[in-house]
Parts: structure tokens; C-alpha cells; sequence
């Protein structure tokens, strides 16, 4: 028997937004939030969020026997 899907939270929505880099993305929003509002929370998760990458994982190779 296949399991059953989830429902999403009441009360909240996936919205696409554009980031003052231009680019677009999709966030997790209050349903029915006008789309400037929509569009600043973007804009204040892009500033908040650190611009440097994360460190790049560590080769994975053979243990020496």
C-alpha cells in the first residue's frame, strides 16, 4: 500500500520570489502575502545569508592497508 501524502501546513504557501541579485527562488511564505511582500522576505533572506561557501568536502579515497 502506496503511503498516503502529507498536506502542506495551513495557512502557508510555496511562492517564487526574486532576490536583489536578480535571480529567483522559491520560499515558504504566509498564503496570501501580497507579492512585494513575498518579494522583500527574499530580499532580507538573501542579505542575512553568508556569502561564503561552504567548504568543500573532503576527498573520499582508499585507506592505505
Amino acid at each position: 500500500m502506496a503511503d498516503e501524502p502529507v498536506p502542506g501546513r495551513l495557512g502557508v504557501e510555496m511562492r517564487e520570489a526574486v532576490f536583489p541579485d536578480g535571480t529567483k527562488g522559491v520560499i515558504t511564505v504566509r498564503a496570501g502575502l501580497p507579492q512585494a511582500e513575498v518579494d522583500a522576505l527574499a530580499a532580507r533572506i538573501w542579505t542575512e545569508t553568508p556569502t561564503k561557501p561552504d567548504p568543500a568536502p573532503a576527498p573520499r579515497g582508499r585507506s592505505a592497508p
